[in-house]
């Protein structure tokens, strides 16, 4: 079981993203109690990912926990743990942690690689250990909210020029990776994969896996984006 003293980053963004859904439903419906209620939760999670999960040692968001001085401290993976907070939208394209985010995922010696965003850095020492299930395969899913979340950077009205041009830049080179690679494998198998080797783009594990490896369809659906980042589509 886990120790009381864990607090998960991947968790709590999603507790995030469903209270900023809570949070428009409440608004939409006119419950103004509510919305206060929901917005308060929404903005104490997003305080509680500086304050509690970015390392400043490993410019990363890490898990956090205790020691065993019963001292908070942080335990560090980079890897999809690590975008959560840009991947989900919590983050405001204005924060100051974004550019660090865009550098882990852009670094070939981490995350980028020809065939989509690895689960884990390869300077991890766990990479590629083990089950090797979530240690450096590629995910069609993980990679779609990658996607979508460089797309808003580099179309935001917030963010600053350098992050919308870089934002920009690595859209479009990750979105025509993804979709070359599953197009390839599927012409070469027949099969869209549950997941793809960052080594070689090969799939991997399940075969006829049309379940979130067709958010490939959706990548594709995404409109081109100026390397200013002007949008010349509609998401």
């Amino acid at each position: 079981p886990p120790h009381p003293g864990e607090l998960h980053l991947d968790l709590l963004c999603w507790i995030g993203l469903m209270s900023r859904s809570l949070t428009s439903l409440a608004a939409t419906l006119d419950q103004p109690d509510d919305t206060k209620t929901y917005q308060r939760h929404l903005t104490n999670i997003v305080t509680n990912l500086d304050v509690l999960h970015w390392s400043p040692q490993d410019s990363v968001y890490c898990d956090a926990t205790i020691d065993a001085y019963d001292e908070h401290t942080t335990v560090c993976h980079k890897g999809y743990i690590s975008l959560f907070p840009m991947m989900t939208n919590l983050l405001p394209h204005d924060h100051k942690n974004i550019p660090a985010i865009l550098d882990l995922i852009a670094s070939k010696d981490d995350l980028w690689s020809l065939y989509g965003i690895r689960s884990l850095s390869t300077k991890d020492e766990l990479y590629g250990t083990d089950e090797n299930y979530w240690r450096s395969p590629i995910w069609v899913n993980m990679n779609y909210l990658v996607v979508k979340a460089l797309h808003d950077l580099a179309v935001s009205k917030t963010a600053t020029k350098a992050v919308k041009a870089k934002s920009a830049k690595m859209y479009e080179e990750l979105r025509q990776n993804l979709v070359n690679n599953v197009v390839k494998q599927w012409k070469d198998t027949g099969f869209a994969w549950e997941q793809y080797n960052p080594d070689t783009g090969a799939g991997q594990r399940t075969q006829h896996f049309t379940g979130w490896t067709s958010l490939v369809t959706l990548i594709m659906a995404m409109p081109d984006v100026g390397i200013e980042g002007i949008s010349h589509g509609e998401l």
